[in-house]
């Protein structure tokens, strides 16, 4: 034991909290929680304690715990799921699911939209979800959109248009921009798709029945037919839902299977009664541990996950039913009552095989989440019980389905990495690949990717995007240099010269600034790997002389033949076409590539469409907006006389002028 563990271990507190396990190279290992800090983390290096080899195994390589304070159990609970999510703990039970869950969106805006979004904010707008399944939800709103003709433009309605677009001539639209129709006769539309995406299917019929009758009986065939086909898509949808059981239960069915060290566990979504989802997770990290354990960090996990996007509102509604494969129940937020999104994604009631270790925690929490009571049940019998098996005979099959493409895919890449250690006289395969490249149009707004591979697979959460500084024309090489040289430099010791530079920020805060900065470049690459020949390889290579870092490897690969050049050797690498270790080599260059013109895009998008009210002296984004909305554009405001752009609220008579004379000077015109 370290001198600085034992210091740690006499100072551990003793409160509820989180604490991690620390490895010799920064690694966290393992993240747990505890009532007590101190009673839980003294356990471990007790002399003659009984551990698991796992455990043990683990604490052969702990040279550090560090410890956070919490309020209570809740809190150590829910700070514990979300540090294993963002760590990934090579100890702890981990869930392989990195999504934001998508929701669908009505708009708060004159004539409201459905849209995909996967941000909720609180902007009085309605949502419904979260969806399990991103696909499945892009289905349901193509499907609103059929049965419904809602506006998908961004287009301001303000009278200003003349005719329809072709939306209309194909019945998407009502065209409520040329005004033949109301925002009254929209909104009742609205109400429709609300009531629709609430599950209120009975309601929606009937009005729908009287709505067709009443037209029909003013003579308005047409609109009645129109009225009738969404009566029938409407039934098809509810008969297409599967009930399983009559009273309208909201559950989730939870089973798991287990083999080769891996569990897959698989979840039913039950609401109103009706199936009406499923979807399964692979969890690493499950040998040696219990179900119970195995099913508590499932639950505060994917719970904690479905959750996280939810802002904090006061009342939760009920739960409606939804369409579609494999996706969630939805519940709206009104713009008056703003219902709890996390609501939706907890249900009453939670079927397991295995009751949680801490299952009243677990059970507080999600109640919490729920703002109802919600309950963890083990049924033994009965229909529960019936439905349960056939959850984890779906496990069992989705298991064995992913451990035969794991095998297949982990048979390839290990070729590919062990072929390319070969060519490039590598100690061993390479863990971790990173790919650089640089995108620019002669030298305007330049930037650089870097994308990871770790075990010949790409690790997005790793990759990076740099806004080059260099603005010395077209150099690739310089801005290659540059970097790596802001990659590099933080797999350095921290020197003076790192938290150097103009800002008055005190020394501390630039540390701290530093250390978040190298939190994203903490990891060692096995391989660096350069989109260019030998002029960019040489650029790279004099870089890790100047940081003393020739010991990472680099290598560059040639689009012009796909040659490999390492440094200090004339000759190309040339590997066979067909080599898995070229095919590797390719895909990550080509994913470098795809990564930095996208950014490059981006950017040259954003600079193409600013204003060139952006660029005036004290004209900030408030007066911006004000300018925009009173004139209409930029030319609008080049016409107006400097009387009418003073009139603006916000603006003098003197800032205006200038607005107006720098405008004109954009070309070489005069006021």
């Amino acid at each position: 034991m370290t001198e600085q563990l034992k210091n740690t271990l006499a100072q551990a507190p003793d409160a509820p909290g989180v604490y991690s396990m620390v490895g010799a190279d920064g690694d966290i290992l393992y993240i747990g929680k505890a009532i007590s800090l101190r009673n839980r983390v003294r356990s471990y290096f007790q002399e003659n304690a009984a551990h698991h080899p796992r455990t043990i195994a683990m604490l052969e390589r702990v040279v550090d715990v560090r410890t956070i304070v919490v309020t209570n159990e809740i809190e150590a609970l829910i700070l514990e799921a979300n540090l294993i999510k963002r760590h990934q703990p090579a100890f702890n039970v981990r869930l392989r699911d990195d999504k934001r869950y998508p929701y669908l969106k009505v708009t708060n805006e004159p004539f409201p939209r459905v849209v995909f979004t996967r941000a909720v904010k609180d902007d009085g707008a309605r949502y419904f979800g979260p969806y399990t399944n991103a696909q499945g939800l892009r289905e349901l709103i193509d499907l609103i959109r059929l049965v419904f003709p809602l506006r998908t433009c961004r287009e301001p309605i303000d009278g200003r248009r003349h005719r329809p677009c072709l939306q209309y001539h194909i019945k998407r639209c009502l065209a409520p921009c040329v005004g033949f129709q109301t925002e009254a006769q929209y909104d009742a539309m609205i109400d429709e798709v609300v009531l629709f995406l609430e599950g209120k299917q009975d309601s929606l019929l009937a009005r729908l029945q009287h709505e067709m009758e009443e037209t029909a009986e003013n003579l308005h065939f047409e609109a009645a037919a129109r009225i009738r086909d969404r009566i029938v898509h409407v039934r098809r949808v509810t008969e297409s839902q599967k009930v399983v059981w009559r009273s309208r239960l909201d559950m989730d069915l939870i089973a798991s299977a287990r083999a080769q060290g891996q569990a897959c566990v698989q979840v039913f979504f039950v609401r109103g009664g009706k199936l009406i989802g499923q979807e399964h997770f692979i969890l690493d990290g499950v040998a040696d541990q219990g179900d119970a354990v195995l099913t508590a960090e499932f639950l505060k996990q994917f719970y904690t996950a479905r959750t996280a996007s939810a802002p904090e509102t006061k009342a939760a509604s009920a739960l409606p039913a939804r369409i579609g494969r494999e996706n969630e129940a939805p519940v709206a937020i009104s713009k008056r009552s703003r219902a709890h999104l996390s609501s939706a994604a907890v249900p009453k009631e939670i079927l397991v095989e295995t009751l949680p270790e801490e299952q009243e925690t677990i059970e507080e929490w999600l109640s919490t989440l729920k703002g109802q009571h919600v309950r963890t049940l083990l049924p033994r019998r009965g229909a529960r019980a019936k439905y349960l098996a056939l959850v984890h005979r779906n496990a069992e099959q989705n298991l064995k389905a992913f451990l035969a493409h794991q095998e297949v895919q982990e048979s390839a890449q290990a070729r590919s990495l062990t072929e390319l250690a070969d060519a490039l006289e590598l100690p061993r395969p390479p863990h971790r690949i990173e790919c650089y490249d640089i995108s620019n149009i002669q030298g305007t707004n330049p930037v650089a990717s870097m994308v990871v591979f770790v075990e010949g697979r790409a690790k997005k959460s790793d990759y990076r995007k740099f806004k080059i500084q260099y603005d010395r024309g077209s150099n690739d090489f310089a801005m290659m240099q540059e970097t790596l040289r802001r990659r590099l430099r933080y797999l350095r010791r921290v020197t003076d010269e790192d938290v150097a530079g103009p800002s008055t920020d005190s020394k501390e805060i630039k540390l701290a600034r530093h250390a978040a900065a190298r939190e994203k470049f903490d990891k060692t690459p096995d391989l660096l790997l350069i989109d260019g020949g030998k002029g960019q390889l040489s650029a790279v290579a004099d870089v890790l002389e100047e940081l003393d870092m020739t010991g990472i490897p680099l290598a560059g690969l040639a689009k012009e033949h796909e040659w490999l050049y390492v440094p200090g050797s004339p000759d190309p690498i040339v590997l066979t076409p067909n080599s898995p270790g070229l095919h590797l080599v390719m895909r990550i260059r080509d994913e470098a590539h795809r990564f930095a013109v996208t950014f490059h895009r981006d950017r040259r998008r954003k600079a193409m469409t600013q204003s060139a009210l952006d660029a005036l002296e004290h004209v900030g984004p408030v007066r911006r907006r004000r300018l925009l909305n009173t004139f209409g554009s930029v030319a609008a405001i080049e016409r107006a006389a400097v009387d009418e752009i003073a009139a603006v609220k916000g603006m003098t008579p003197t800032l205006a002028a200038n607005v107006k004379g720098a405008l004109l000077a954009r070309h070489g015109r005069r006021s």
